[in-house]
């Protein structure tokens, strides 16, 4: 025994919820971060502002997609424990015992 457990229906829920945060982020809208630059004209918060805009726009992208291989690799993990799993149930089937 190696002294761990894996539950696949956890690793699998786990994949869910990376695959909705990564949906989630997809859709943010942070135009408004760079519309807020000209509400505050002059500012230092104008600079950053115009600056961090599209910066947060194109690490959307990047992190979304790291969430979804996550999850992928989740899954992947899932499904290759359950095989495990089912390799050792059919050790028992009608084997000794009595």
């Amino acid at each position: 025994m190696t002294g761990f457990e894996a539950d696949p229906k956890a690793l699998r829920g786990a994949a869910d919820q990376a695959k909705r945060a990564a949906g989630i982020v997809r859709e943010l809208d942070l135009e408004r971060v760079v519309a807020l630059s000209s509400a505050l004209t002059g500012s230092e918060s104008a600079k950053t502002a115009a600056t961090l805009g599209p910066h947060w726009e194109s690490s959307i992208g990047v992190w979304a997609g790291s969430m979804d291989s996550y999850a992928a690799s989740l899954t992947t993990a899932a499904s290759a424990y359950r095989a495990q799993d089912g390799v050792g149930e059919q050790g028992f089937d009608g084997a000794g015992g009595r």
